[in-house]
């Protein structure tokens, strides 16, 4: 602990600016703001002078903002490959041009809500013993200002190969989805020795994605695709559960989007 020694000042002598704000100076040199001084939530947010107007203080707080990346109408029909061959590429929802700078340790948090809806018919894949179909939208980013985007650590591009047991895959298995918002794409059940499929029309989508930086690292944008329809296997190639690209009898089966808006936050560890 530092000792501080407040002797310039006494008891009849005469106050100057000088006097008064060595003894200050005294204290600030010798208290330094680490743990030999402060413990634990012993400094609070009144102690600070933040900027209300946005809330960065550079403290823990170092950069945030949000964006609407896509607004107005984005249709994007399902996959028609067959299922044991790579389904057709993403579709961008829309990308925002950003530089976000981080040092080793800092945390990215990232979240999206999209306004959606999706369209189809009793046509393939639709069938009550393929349960849960849905859409996938994942977030990209990119690390070099010339680059492409690619996705963002732990999440991958939905194209890996697996296998359901019998046949040839495309898709990702469940640990690799860090970054990735499922929707569903329709209710089915059977009523009256009939199959039954319920598009439930327009509603709201989230996600969200945490990354703690292990190097000095430069984002230069972020983006978020989609891509449909999935259902959800069993990859016996992993022993994972997965989900694989289906494949539809034609464009009847759509996700559309309306709006889509992107947030982040960029924070210290400590």
């Amino acid at each position: 602990m530092s000792v501080i020694k407040n002797t310039g000042v006494k008891r009849g002598d005469k106050l100057t600016s000088a006097a008064l704000n060595a003894e200050f100076t005294a204290v600030n040199t010798a208290f330094t703001m680490d743990d030999d001084n402060f413990r634990t939530e012993a400094i609070d947010q009144p102690a600070f002078n933040t900027n209300p107007n946005h809330g960065r203080s550079g403290i823990i707080l170092k950069d945030a903002n949000s964006y609407t990346i896509q607004s107005g109408t984005l249709t994007i029909q399902a996959n028609t490959n067959a299922i044991n061959a790579v389904p057709q590429a993403a579709t961008e929802v829309g990308a925002q041009a950003v530089v976000i700078t981080a040092n080793q340790n800092d945390i990215l948090r990232v979240y999206w809500q999209y306004d959606f809806n999706t369209t189809g018919n009793l046509s393939s894949p639709i069938g009550v013993d393929r349960q849960h179909l849905c859409w996938a939208m994942y977030l990209e980013w990119k690390t070099s200002s010339g680059g492409a985007y690619t996705p963002v650590t732990g999440q991958n591009d939905l194209e890996d190969t697996l296998n359901d047991g019998s046949t040839t895959r495309y898709g990702s298995i469940s640990s690799n989805l860090r970054a990735t918002s499922l929707d569903y794409h329709v209710i089915q059940f059977r009523e009256n020795a009939s199959d039954q499929a319920v598009y439930p029309g327009r509603r709201m989508g989230y996600g969200q994605y945490f990354y703690k930086f292990t190097s000095d690292t430069t984002l230069y944008g972020l983006r978020l695709v989609v891509r449909g329809i999935y259902e959800p296997i069993y990859d016996t190639t992993s022993s994972n559960n997965a989900i694989a690209s289906t494949q539809a009898a034609g464009p009847v089966h759509t996700m559309v989007i309306y709006r889509t808006d992107l947030s982040f936050l960029l924070m210290r560890n400590e």
